[in-house]
């Protein structure tokens, strides 16, 4: 019998990392996001959406981390892993293109206050 291990993405660092299911909302087109991309919760639904600065949604606050690629559809939601506690390379975390440094920033520091440590 055949056995795989898990094995970490190259974003995650040497502090063991924590996952778990999440509920990932479509947006109404299919879109594909990628492991490593940093997330946020709308608080109206609690469901994460790719992190969004300029958001008022609740999601302009980051607060998770996707383990794995992911294809979002068009309707419908879908479960993913998402990592909850960890360490995490920087360079390899997935930000929105038109993210300044300091809403990166900003958004290190609130994934650090929930346990998602960046490098």
């Amino acid at each position: 019998m055949h056995v795989a291990s898990y094995q970490a993405p190259n974003f995650v660092g040497s502090h063991p990392s924590i996952m778990k299911h999440c509920v990932l909302a479509s947006s109404g087109a299919e879109v594909d996001l990628v492991a490593g991309t940093v997330l946020g919760l709308v608080t109206a639904t609690g469901k994460a959406v790719a992190w969004s600065p300029a958001a008022a949604d609740g999601s302009q606050v980051a607060a998770l981390i996707l383990v794995e690629d992911v294809r979002l559809p068009i309707a419908g939601d879908i479960s993913a892993n998402v990592y909850v506690h960890g360490e995490f390379l920087r360079k390899g975390l997935g930000w929105p293109d038109a993210a300044t440094d300091e809403q990166k920033a900003a958004a290190v520091a609130a994934l650090a206050a929930k346990g998602l440590y960046v490098k």
